[in-house]
């Protein structure tokens, strides 16, 4: 009689709340993650159409919601692979919080699947990982491949990264005012992604520069000083020339990220292995980049880069 009671009171004070509070008191106790395939009878549904709303036009996703394609062979797999995937990447999503302090996101997620959406993993709002199936095997191969094991971890915390850095631009209220401003924002936001998704060969070794990015780097850090100290002598910029030093920042052949992937190997320096020391300089936003390119420049480029920055 006692247990049917309690029952009870639960259910009354589920069904006293409002819809949202009954989806939060369902929630507060553990995590969850969900993979849902945005395809029904051979065509994307109205969600995948509404992630894609600011990434195609209208017209393009229009035409999309018209094509009736059954999912390849290939991208059964990489259906496959990603919905095996949930469960870990539920318990992965406090640890890449971490650099983030203590803001609050949902304990929710998504993870849509979709097609022909072009890049292989984005964000739609506050909670949903987005990954194209097409993409993702057009890109990287067979999803049966040992490697894209591990590779499509690393692209489901990048994108993660991107959900928790959203919300904390948005908790702390930070406003992108100038060009500056947002292209020191893009450097961070997508600089901390590369470091969740960046493989291996990147990463440091033994504190210093692996031998695949200190010979990259040789190339990439001139195109980094120029970007910026252009923008930073600039009293005024055509709609083109931000066009122009915007270019390669973050989408570009991994070698040619000249803003993302010097600052995903300068904060996988700065952690070294305990991502708490990351907080300091999450909680900067875009004034992480200027001290942290002054740190690790090198040669000439360092020298420039002083000059330019002296304040």
């Amino acid at each position: 009689m006692k247990t049917k009671l309690i029952w009870f009171l639960i259910a009354t004070l589920c069904f006293s709340c409002k819809k949202s509070d009954r989806a939060f008191i369902q929630n507060t106790d553990h995590k969850q993650t969900f993979a849902i395939l945005c395809i029904k009878n051979n065509r994307i549904t109205k969600d995948w159409k509404n992630a894609l709303l600011r990434r195609k036009s209208l017209e393009y996703l229009d035409s999309l919601e018209k094509v009736i394609k059954p999912l390849s062979k290939e991208e059964h797999e990489w259906v496959n692979l990603i919905t095996s995937k949930t469960n870990y990447w539920n318990s992965i999503k406090d640890s890449l919080k971490v650099p983030f302090g203590d803001i609050y996101i949902s304990d929710t997620t998504f993870v849509y699947l979709g097609y022909q959406g072009s890049d292989d993993g984005f964000t739609y709002k506050h909670q949903t990982v987005c990954l194209d199936i097409t993409a993702l095997h057009k890109v990287y191969g067979s999803a049966k491949d040992s490697v894209n094991d591990n590779r499509i971890d690393r692209i489901f915390a990048h994108e993660y990264t991107h959900l928790l850095h959203k919300e904390w631009m948005r908790q702390k209220q930070l406003k992108l005012e100038t060009f500056k401003d947002s292209i020191l924002w893009e450097c961070v936001y997508e600089g901390i992604g590369m470091y969740r998704s960046m493989s291996k060969k990147w990463h440091p070794v033994n504190g210093k520069l692996s031998k695949t990015a200190k010979h990259t780097f040789n190339d990439l850090y001139p195109t980094f000083v120029n970007r910026l100290t252009t923008i930073e002598n600039s009293e005024e910029l055509s709609l083109e020339e931000k066009r122009n030093l915007h270019k390669n920042l973050s989408k570009a052949p991994m070698h040619k990220k000249w803003g993302a992937l010097p600052l995903g190997v300068w904060f996988a320096l700065e952690a070294n292995g305990n991502d708490e020391n990351l907080v300091h300089w999450i909680d900067k936003g875009p004034n992480a980049v200027i001290p942290l390119a002054k740190k690790y420049l090198t040669r000439e480029e360092k020298l420039i880069f002083e000059e330019t920055f002296k304040n």
